[in-house]
């Protein structure tokens, strides 16, 4: 990574921002296969129109899509087709992260079972402090507070 570009991270967390909403998401899908007016995608995605208009202005914002004006409507298409590819490896990449997660409870669980409440590998005692460590000898283990009187 030395030899690559600096990563412009408040850029790049901008990105991410205007990735993280499944509904932008499935509009950057829809627009990869071809340009749509909102009326369309308001329609396919079965949403207002107003929401999908807040959601195509992060998308303009953020650089992800670009409009083109024919008559009164206005045309969406993606701006960088590669973001879907990106887009697609995110989800690939969740579905494996849920998978281990998944496998890594199920190990839990298996383990619990098998042990009863124990761990196989490891025990516990509760044991008292070395026979040459007396009270007397060190006031530091002495309890400080004295002991109520019963008077």
């Amino acid at each position: 990574m030395d030899d690559a570009q600096p990563i412009d991270l408040e850029l790049a967390a901008g990105l991410v921002s205007a990735l993280d909403s499944p509904l932008r998401l499935r509009i950057l899908l829809l627009l990869s296969s071809q340009p749509h007016v909102v009326h369309q995608l308001v329609r396919k995605l079965e949403k207002s129109q107003p929401l999908i208009s807040q959601h195509l202005r992060v998308l303009k914002q953020s650089h992800l899509v670009e409009y083109t004006r024919t008559g009164r409507e206005v045309v969406y298409e993606l701006a960088h087709p590669e973001i879907i590819e990106v887009i697609r490896e995110l989800g690939d990449l969740a579905a494996h992260l849920k998978e281990g997660a998944r496998t890594l409870v199920d190990d839990l669980a298996a383990r619990r079972a098998n042990s009863e409440g124990r761990s196989p590998q490891a025990s516990a005692a509760i044991i008292g402090p070395p026979a040459d460590v007396r009270a007397e000898r060190d006031p530091g283990l002495r309890p400080a507070t004295a002991r109520p009187s019963h008077e």
